[in-house]
Parts: structure tokens; C-alpha cells; sequence
């Protein structure tokens, strides 16, 4: 901004405190504008967020903003007629999480093909729950499991038991608790 001025009054006291004020408050109105548009994509919204949430009508406030973000984030998608496509995009639009959405005998079947953290297990469910109309059931199957999920387990207590029947009850285990974020 001071290149712009007439040298002159470069050297002008006033000038320079009046022009070094402006120079604070572009910078101040510059970073008001930059969170603005954070907060215009809800991967980097934050205080947008709780505002999204009192106009969806969700009382629950999570702790984890990522949760957060998710589950405000199938929420936008997961609106009109709950067919397959839109269950389907609604949880696959959660990051680390595919999905494929059956139908059988009145029941809704969600198979997780692939979740890298399972901490979006709960977003997920929760979020189905509230589209699939009361009427139909759901079940939720998780066929795959990891290393890391086993931690605690030996392979002494492993043994004599077959990987399909460990992957089993350790995926009834994850499935298990998924609600404690919100009830």
C-alpha cells in the first residue's frame, strides 16, 4: 500500500500510522473472509457445523468433529425416497467407508465391504437409520476384519478356531456397540 502514495508523504508520520492502521484492518477483514470460506466446505467447517446441526435438528453434539462433519455430512445427502443409490452415496460419502445396500424379506442389509477407521461405524448406522423408512428392518454385516482389530487376542486362544468364525464373533463385538455416541 505504501508504494502507491506519492513519495511525499512516504515519510509523513500521519500518513504512515494511518496507512499502517488500514494495513491491520485488511488483514483482520482478509482473515474474517478466508474462515468464511472454510466454512463453505464441510470438510474444513467448524463453527458452521453447530449450525448445520440446530437446523438438522440434531441434539446430540459429538466430541469428535470428523464424526461431526460426517454425519452432517450424510445427513445433507440422505434426503427424498430411500432407495438403494441413495443409501449407498449417503454412506459412501463418509471417508474410509464403501457400503452395498441389499433388500430382502422387508429387511434393509448393509454390507461394509471396506472401513479404514470404525469410529465411522456408528456415523454410518445412525445416518441409515434415520432414512430407511420405520416399516423395513435393518441388519448390518461387517465381513471383514484386520490385524489390528485382534490385538488383544493371542494366537494360542485363535487356534482352535476357523478365521470365518473369528471374523465372525469379532465382527458381532464391533457391530455391538455402535450407538453409544448417541443414545
Amino acid at each position: 500500500m505504501i508504494r502507491l502514495i506519492n513519495k511525499i508523504y512516504k515519510r509523513d508520520k500521519v500518513t504512515l500510522d494511518i496507512i499502517n492502521t488500514l494495513k491491520v484492518k485488511f488483514e483482520s477483514v482478509e482473515n474474517k473472509i478466508d474462515d468464511l470460506y472454510k466454512q463453505i466446505f464441510l470438510d474444513s467447517a467448524d463453527w458452521y457445523l453447530e449450525l448445520k446441526e440446530k437446523e438438522m435438528a440434531i441434539s446430540k453434539r459429538l466430541d469428535d468433529i470428523d464424526k461431526r462433519r460426517a454425519y452432517v455430512r450424510t445427513r445433507l445427502l440422505g434426503t427424498g425416497t430411500a432407495t438403494k443409490e441413495l443409501l449407498e452415496n449417503a454412506a459412501n460419502s463418509v471417508n474410509g467407508v464403501l457400503v452395498e445396500i441389499g433388500f430382502e424379506n422387508m429387511t434393509v442389509i448393509i454390507r461394509f465391504l471396506r472401513v479404514e477407521n470404525n469410529k465411522f461405524l456408528g456415523v454410518v448406522k445412525r445416518s441409515l437409520e434415520t432414512m430407511i423408512p420405520y416399516h423395513l428392518d435393518m441388519t448390518l454385516e461387517y465381513e471383514h476384519i484386520n490385524w489390528g482389530e485382534m490385538k488383544q487376542v493371542t494366537w494360542g486362544a485363535v487356534k482352535p478356531y476357523t478365521w470365518e468364525s473369528v471374523s465372525q464373533s469379532v465382527a458381532g463385538t464391533i457391530l455391538g456397540g455402535l450407538d453409544d455416541d448417541f443414545d
